[in-house]
């Protein structure tokens, strides 16, 4: 028998259900999230259909600064987003009265001005977690990122800028999860949540194979106040979870190219340990961009920034891992629940 499958989505203001007529005016909800950017959502309201309501009171439904809670699914609802409203935009014509709802969720939060501030011989953990608090917001941290630097000044930025320069240092990333943060090591080329395969569960996929002209061999130098010596810090050897299910990775793919090798000054850095994970984390960072694309599927809730996923069908080269770098969620009256999200791969 044939089994039909309908999207749904559900929205909640300050913990409560959207009042029925609201619910009845929506015609689009979008939810997009992204490594290092904060998650943003979006809905539409058809005003003429609000029953016995005037425009005045539906533009007043909606506040700066509530909490907004957007589930979607298929059949059956998932959390996508917690955020608040940061923007009301009202579209009247003669023969339409149109109002979209925005907002972002808690990193969002992390962008408000600009901070001045010094640490000494604090880890990462401890700076992270004191840049989060001044900002209202909790965030977790996972593995073990370590001192990198045994001064680190801030230095008239938002604290939104300082963390991603942070997570730069180490391959580490930030994320949104529920209300609060995450601050991890990246997570590319991890066990894949789902497969995909082509034709079966892909409407539309577009890749974009690119050598690395970057990094193969990335090479750090600081500076040993106690010994007053130089030293240096080598990353020319890939992880086995760079080749992300293939049989190389993309510096391996050019070999036949003359050899991209990167030279990092890093005066401030006297730990031969740290200088190590700051060489290893350009490293990979260089190699990111080999294979870049776009898949767009039925809705699925499951297919969020941070996570793996495997895709099939396509050809030896390019069936494998790939990492969701950011994922569009979008209910349409007419189209349904549709996802579209970004990946990548460094290898083949």
């Amino acid at each position: 028998m044939l089994s039909v499958q309908t999207g749904v989505f559900a929205i909640k203001k300050n913990g409560s259900s959207v009042a029925l007529s609201v619910f009845a005016s929506l015609h689009n909800v979008e939810v997009v999230d992204e490594i290092n950017v904060p998650s943003m959502f979006s809905f539409s309201m058809n005003m003429n259909t609000q029953y016995g309501s005037s425009s005045e009171a539906n533009l007043d439904y909606f506040q700066p600064g509530d909490l907004i809670n957007i589930s979607l699914g298929i059949d059956q609802l998932h959390p996508m987003i917690t955020g608040q409203v940061t923007a009301i935009e009202p579209s009247f014509s003669s023969s339409a009265l149109n109002v979209t709802i925005r907002g972002f969720d808690c990193m969002y939060k992390l962008d408000f001005g600009t901070r001045t501030k010094t640490y000494e011989n604090q880890g990462d953990a401890q700076i992270v977690q004191d840049v989060a608090q001044a900002s209202r917001v909790s965030i977790s941290v996972e593995g073990n990122p370590g001192k990198v630097n045994g001064y680190v000044i801030q230095n008239n930025v938002s604290n939104f800028r300082f963390l991603l320069s942070r997570g730069e240092q180490l391959n580490y990333e930030l994320l949104t999860r529920g209300s609060s943060l995450l601050f991890r090591p990246s997570a590319e080329g991890n066990s894949p949540v789902k497969t995909l395969e082509f034709p079966r569960d892909i409407d539309d996929i577009n890749l974009n194979l690119k050598l690395p002209t970057m990094g193969a061999e990335v090479t750090a130098i600081g500076y040993d106040v106690l010994t007053n010596k130089v030293i240096t810090a080598i990353a020319a050897k890939a992880t086995p979870s760079d080749k992300m299910g293939g049989s190389e990775t993309g510096y391996q793919a050019a070999d036949d190219f003359p050899i991209s090798k990167v030279q990092l000054e890093c005066p401030n850095i006297s730990d031969p340990r740290a200088l190590q994970e700051v060489a290893d984390a350009k490293y990979q960072a260089l190699l990111k961009t080999f294979i870049e694309g776009t898949v767009s599927v039925i809705g699925d809730a499951q297919l969020v920034a941070g996570v793996n996923i495997k895709l099939q069908g396509l050809s030896t080269k390019f069936n494998g891992t790939y990492y969701v770098i950011s994922s569009t969620h979008t209910y349409d009256e007419s189209a349904g629940y549709k996802t579209t999200i970004k990946v990548r791969r460094t290898g083949i």
